[in-house]
């Protein structure tokens, strides 16, 4: 109809040889047309702007959750290398000294701790999904998006150096395993039925094992368990730079929704 109309309205300046008023009309009926053009444009950027708004926060909520389970992990190393630690000194006090009254069955439990790796997983794959199909780019805020790829970084780097650092514990793991006899310490634990030395050994047997190994077995085993302790105070120092890193940046995701 509106077509129609516009379309009367030129037909009856031409038929009255109204040139110039005619021209005025097409003037003003193709700002019109460009106004409009420009009107629904920016309707539709704004429809563009709420959904990207919208995908903004499903994101960032879906990394925030990420994050906190990554939190819960590294609290849960935090108390495993502690353990770790204790063990790995309880033992080399042990070693060192001539304590032959130590209570056989705290000893045995702390032998039994050794070896026992921790492995930092995490959760990244909402940020992975963000960089790999470029919609980081949806995260209005550019110190937010940094510190989010700050943070991701560190994680990857956590990662690696574990790897590496996990990969030594192991090296030295292997060289106690040539001056100590582990077949005894691995059988007791294993019902009658599959016990190779059932009847033959007891855990007193196996404390005064380790008690009374040769002087320079001991230093052996003490050496790698320092090393072990190294190792584990490395992983531990760089899982706590990730664990602040990630304390900071859920407190700004929080702010950041917060304010929106």
């Amino acid at each position: 109809p509106m077509i129609k109309f516009f379309r009367k309205i030129r037909y009856n300046l031409m038929s009255e040889n109204k040139i110039g008023k005619y021209f005025k009309y097409a003037i003003g009926e193709i700002l019109l047309v460009v106004i409009g053009i420009l009107i629904a444009l920016q309707i539709n950027n704004w429809n563009e702007n709420d959904k990207n708004k919208g995908y903004e926060k499903k994101y960032l909520a879906r990394i925030q959750s990420d994050i906190k389970q990554d939190l819960a992990e590294l609290k849960r190393h935090f108390k495993t290398d502690t353990l770790n630690l204790d063990t790995h000194t309880y033992l080399n006090r042990f070693f060192n000294s001539d304590t032959i009254n130590a209570n056989p069955k705290i000893v045995l439990s702390h032998f039994y701790n050794i070896g026992k790796l921790n492995w930092f997983e995490g959760n990244n794959i909402v940020f992975d999904d963000m960089k790999s199909s470029g919609k980081t780019s949806l995260i209005a805020s550019d110190s937010l998006r940094d510190k989010i790829q700050n943070y991701y970084r560190l994680f990857e780097e956590v990662i690696k150096q574990e790897s590496l650092h996990n990969g030594s514990i192991k090296a030295y793991l292997d060289k106690t395993s040539l001056v100590l006899e582990y077949g005894p310490f691995i059988e007791i634990v294993f019902p009658k039925r599959w016990n190779a030395y059932y009847g033959q050994i007891t855990q007193i047997d196996l404390y005064n094992k380790l008690n009374n190994l040769e002087e320079h077995k001991k230093k052996i085993l003490v050496e790698n368990y320092s090393s072990i302790k190294a190792q584990i105070a490395y992983n531990s120092l760089i899982r706590s730079k990730l664990y602040e890193k990630g304390m900071d940046l859920s407190k700004s995701i929080d702010d950041y929704l917060t304010e929106k």
